[in-house]
């Protein structure tokens, strides 16, 4: 005979699973209703338009460690300064969480990584540079 606290547990467990799958199903019918209205807008100011080339854009979450717009690769830059050495974004993320009394824990030292690393990149008067030379690649401040 089966254990009866088991098969409570696994009910309540399937529940719970059954009321997130419909949560998620309405936010998904919510996402393409706004699509469509989306959609529907741009087709009236431009009848012809194509919005199936429109390609989706990557969204990315509130930042865990909860830092200020702005404030990762200025810090980076400060830390950059500071050590004079080369450091890979992973690094420089964790060196600015520490500095600023902010949990190091993984997901915030990569969404800070890779904010760090999208700064740099996009710089059009750069202050850095990107060394390849090792694995994984270092930022280094360039001279004055």
């Amino acid at each position: 005979m089966p254990e009866k606290h088991v098969v409570a547990a696994l009910v309540e467990r399937r529940a719970r699973v059954a009321g997130e799958l419909q949560a998620a199903q309405i936010r998904v019918m919510r996402l393409r209703l706004a699509l469509g209205s989306s959609d529907a807008c741009i087709r009236m100011f431009k009848a012809n338009y194509n919005v199936e080339a429109i390609r989706p854009k990557v969204t990315y979450s509130k930042n865990p460690a909860r830092l200020p717009k702005g404030t990762g690769s200025r810090k980076a830059l400060d830390v950059l300064r500071q050590s004079g050495e080369a450091l890979t974004s992973q690094e420089l993320a964790r060196r600015i969480l520490v500095l600023m009394d902010r949990d190091t824990d993984e997901r915030a030292v990569e969404m800070l990584a890779k904010t760090i690393h999208s700064s740099f990149s996009r710089q059009k008067n750069p202050v850095v540079s990107y060394d390849r030379g090792s694995w994984p690649g270092k930022w280094r401040l360039l001279p004055p």
